[in-house]
């Protein structure tokens, strides 16, 4: 978990955690904030497992979609990213469970280079394998949006196999 610079008091919180799960939980407070894609690889560079993905504070995931991301990749061990739909919401704080999207969703399309290049594949719902960017690079911190796009298509363009999953898996924020 990465703080970065955050005015809210989310420090208590995650020292609450941190001393309830000593193990599961690295986190790192920023002095200063450099923005989203810089903070992501901020995160990137301190994951210890075996697969990345971003946890937005205004987008949810369901329950189940970790588990059932990481089980894709391991079963698919020639696949190097995983996405799947995900509900669309314009209000923010809802939980994937409870939301407003009345079944609005983000259909995403099966995984090609073209098919990315027409839209922002995988969106808010990815995950990675942990050496996709040691091979490609990381987010290019220069951008305020759409960073995570141009580092999934420089990592596809270069021969990553990305996977739909075909579930709803996430709830985007679309703010």
């Amino acid at each position: 978990m990465i703080n970065a610079d955050s005015p809210g008091n989310e420090s208590a919180v995650i020292e609450e955690y941190m001393e309830k799960y000593p193990n599961n939980i690295v986190y790192k407070k920023l002095d200063k904030d450099p923005g989203i894609y810089g903070t992501w690889n901020e995160g990137v560079k301190l994951s210890t497992g075996s697969y990345i993905t971003n946890a937005n504070l205004d987008d949810r995931k369901a329950p189940w979609s970790l588990e059932k991301h990481a089980k894709e990749l391991y079963s698919n061990p020639d696949v190097d990213l995983v996405y799947a739909d995900s509900f669309l919401t314009h209000k923010p704080n809802e939980t994937f469970m409870n939301n407003s999207s009345h079944g609005q969703r983000y259909n995403f399309p099966e995984f090609s280079v073209e098919n990315m290049k027409m839209q922002n594949l995988p969106h808010n719902n990815p995950m990675w394998r942990k050496e996709m960017p040691e091979k490609h690079g990381l987010f290019d911190d220069k951008y305020r949006s759409a960073g995570d796009w141009e580092m999934f298509l420089r990592m596809a363009s270069r021969g990553s196999i990305f996977k739909k999953i075909n579930e709803i898996l996430g709830l985007y924020y679309f703010n």
